[in-house]
């Protein structure tokens, strides 16, 4: 109607903030401090996952060497060492015989006939260990020689121990072990390692070996 006066509206506007360049800066620095402390904790979370993964692998391994055993009038494989530049790095390693015999995955690549992977060190099998014929590039040559601790099976720590090379009179039938975290340390590759529970590894960001083994009687210990 004309004689009505006309009525304007307007859209109400919100006004809208932004970040200033101070704000965001303070944003990133929270993230990234957020990030740095959460990182190491994925970190540790991660290691442990592998840590149990190991210890069942090994579990694994243990129950290949007692059925092989069992097949085989009580003996164990012998232990493989290498000194040709190409297999070197894969001394003590898994039996090749628990592979051939499919106790264990085979796969045709020298060092790694036994598919079974160490978790710390891809491209090598888990080591393996027992007093007992020892192969030096394939060939027979005499006894592995493997250090015990003088007070097995009780505290295992320190240096104090001796050799055997005779399974019927060593207190430990075998030995397998990873190398655990940090693979080329010096624990992990110490001269009493495996069997020194100063060699082993016990927590998160630790280095040193993961270990299962089995004493004279088959009782079988895992590292602490």
């Amino acid at each position: 109607m004309s004689g009505w006066p006309t009525l304007k509206t307007e859209k109400s506007r919100i006004p809208v903030s932004a970040f200033t360049l101070v704000e965001l800066v303070v944003v990133i620095a929270i993230i990234a401090i957020l990030a740095a402390l959460l990182l190491p904790v994925l970190a540790r979370v991660k290691e442990k996952a592998k840590v149990t993964r190991v210890r069942g692998e090994l579990y694994n391994i243990g129950l290949a060497l007692e059925m092989y055993s069992t097949d085989y009038a009580g003996k164990l494989p012998p232990v493989r060492v290498n000194c040709n530049s190409d297999l070197m790095t894969h001394w003590c390693e898994l039996p090749v015989e628990l592979a051939n015999e499919h106790y264990l995955p085979h796969r045709n690549q020298g060092g790694l006939e036994a598919d079974l992977e160490d978790v710390f060190n891809p491209d090598h099998t888990y080591k393996y260990a027992a007093p007992g014929p020892e192969l030096l590039n394939g060939s027979p040559a005499g006894d592995y020689r493997l250090w015990v601790p003088t007070n097995f099976p009780g505290n295992l720590g320190g240096s104090s121990g001796q050799y055997y090379t005779n399974p019927k009179t060593s207190p430990v039938r075998w030995i397998v072990w990873s190398l655990g975290p940090q693979p080329n340390s010096s624990k992990s590759l110490g001269t009493y390692a495996p069997m020194s529970s100063d060699t082993w590894y016990h927590q998160a960001g630790d280095s040193g070996v993961i270990t299962r083994y089995a004493d004279r009687n088959g009782t079988q210990f895992i590292s602490q």
